[in-house]
């Protein structure tokens, strides 16, 4: 997934880096913003999943950007996605979009339509997706992120 390439000369671990960060752009970018809390929500998300340094994050960011750019759907990374991830690590990509979604304390209905989509096109139960935005929000909430989670139960 080079950037104007098919992504045929990259190792599979970084297809996948790039794929899973695409969507957190995507997701970042979905009401029309760019919330520099959204993007270090991705940072953090990304060195998490993958164990990378920050260095090699902010590239793996930067790639992704690009891809998501240029993607015309969102199936190109979801499939990588589904053949890679196991149903466990699928849940926790759910989990890192509610993350972004309401990493700058407002949840746009774009925004939770996305992440809804994103979910079903990695087959997670409507459940996990429930459960994973509840833990984020309870996550949230417990740092002072919000003051009042009200509005988005």
């Amino acid at each position: 997934m080079k950037p104007g390439g098919d992504g045929g000369d990259d190792p599979p671990a970084h297809r996948l880096q790039l794929a899973t960060a695409a969507l957190l752009i995507e997701m970042a970018q979905a009401d029309n913003q760019r919330h520099s809390m959204e993007f270090q929500a991705i940072h953090d998300g990304i060195t998490e999943v993958f164990d990378l340094s920050p260095e090699e994050t902010a590239e793996v960011i930067e790639l992704a950007d690009q891809e998501a750019h240029e993607a015309t759907d969102h199936f190109e990374f979801t499939h990588l996605i589904n053949e890679q991830f196991d149903y466990a690590r699928k849940c926790q990509v759910v989990e890192l979009l509610w993350r972004v979604c309401l990493a700058d304390s407002e949840m746009d209905r774009y925004e939770e339509q996305l992440v809804r989509k994103i979910a079903e096109l990695l087959h997670v139960e409507h459940g996990e997706f429930i459960a994973a935005k509840l833990r984020v929000q309870r996550e949230y909430s417990a740092n002072s992120h919000f003051s009042d989670y009200e509005d988005y139960e």
